[in-house]
């Protein structure tokens, strides 16, 4: 619902004195329709608190710097003290009661960010947290980075200046300054999927990523594929590394030397898992056997694959990595890998839960198990 729609800006600011000052933008009011006496409505005034990203843009500075120096961590110079002091002033932004609350000031409401919450595997993961936390009487507040670091960044300040009691955050990069700076202030923080490398110690929810690769590559290996391709994510990524480290160890494990295999890594979608075919069909030893580090790749295999006359899986077999709901909608069934949504979604709630209870806790890591899923894209290569 937009709010806006009540609201009159324009009546009061005449186009002769150009557009509104920054204070202005922030105030918006109200036109009453008439009453059925014939008197005007009294004029409402509402205020709308700037936030610091506004602050920020204002005074020049990023929102990092507006965020630690209100919440007292950080010393400015003279200079940029008073600029961030003078857009606070002009923007009419003061300390409110949700600025400065302790932690023991609960809101009941928590924080998610995603890379993507139109990504079939983060997509579920949002909707079970929600469903975790609603069944606690906690609220959501979902964002959507769209994989971009400055996001995953700037979403963290955002949510802690709405003042939630915690975040859960699942990211697609291995750093975020504003996560540590949300740990150290002692905000509970709970990472899931993807582990942060530079925050302070605070609760994780992974996924075994090396046992799941393992299994799908050994059940390659023991369909008699000895030419199976890597197809994964963005190499930087530490479960895009394990999943790795699982392809490698199973191919060991089965005689396969790893090093004669195709690898091509690119990120997380559709359109990357259909243009890769050309890569591996153009190798000199074609592979016969796929695995996909997502589903969401192994599912662009399995739509380009009619266009380069391949049959799956009688030219090409394909394993996945998540079994997202895609998963088993598609003929052959995706032969895959379950991550229990619900398990780590579940987990996740009973952290912050745990952390807000008891904020001294010992930070932990949870990994939750994994389940290869038997579909129909997978056979003994041709001429076995």
């Amino acid at each position: 619902m937009d709010d806006r729609r009540n609201f009159d800006t324009s009546r009061d600011i005449p186009l002769s004195q150009g557009p509104p000052s920054p204070r202005a933008r922030n105030t918006a009011r109200y036109s009453g329709r008439r009453n059925t006496g014939g008197g005007a409505m009294p004029r409402v005034t509402v205020e709308k608190r700037p936030s610091l990203h506004e602050i920020a843009q204002h005074a020049g500075v990023s929102v990092s710097t507006v965020s630690r120096f209100v919440n007292g961590q950080l010393s400015l110079s003279p200079a940029t003290e008073s600029r961030v002091r003078g857009a606070m002033s002009e923007l009419g932004w003061s300390r409110t009661a949700k600025t400065s609350r302790t932690r023991a000031a609960r809101t009941d409401v928590i924080g998610l960010v995603v890379p993507q919450i139109g990504n079939m595997y983060f997509g579920r993961i949002a909707e079970r947290i929600v469903a975790a936390a609603e069944a606690q009487g906690l609220s959501v507040m979902t964002v959507s980075t769209f994989s971009h670091a400055r996001k995953e960044h700037d979403y963290v300040e955002l949510l802690l200046d709405r003042g939630v009691d915690a975040i859960v955050y699942a990211g697609n990069h291995t750093t975020n300054e504003a996560l540590s700076q949300a740990v150290s202030q002692g905000v509970p923080v709970v990472v899931i999927d993807e582990a942060i490398a530079d925050a302070t110690p605070h609760d994780t929810v992974l996924v075994d990523d090396y046992a799941g690769a393992y299994q799908a590559v050994a059940h390659l290996a023991a369909a008699g594929h000895e030419r199976i391709a890597l197809v994964s994510g963005p190499s930087g990524l530490n479960s895009v590394r394990e999943r790795r480290r699982g392809w490698e160890d199973a191919l060991v494990k089965a005689g396969i030397d790893p090093a004669r295999q195709v690898v091509h890594s690119g990120p997380f979608s559709e359109d990357f898992g259909a243009g890769a075919l050309s890569h591996l069909l153009s190798a000199d030893e074609q592979p016969t056997a796929v695995f996909a580090a997502s589903d969401t790749i192994a599912l662009g295999i399995l739509a380009g694959a009619a266009s380069y006359g391949l049959r799956i899986p009688a030219d090409l077999s394909v394993v996945g990595f998540d079994d997202v709901p895609a998963a088993g909608y598609v003929s052959p069934r995706l032969t895959t890998v379950r991550t229990p949504a619900e398990k780590m979604a579940a987990t996740a709630v009973s952290m912050v839960i745990e952390r807000l209870d008891d904020p001294g806790r010992d930070a932990r890591t949870a990994t939750v198990p994994v389940a290869l899923v038997l579909g129909g894209t997978v056979a003994p290569p041709a001429g076995a």
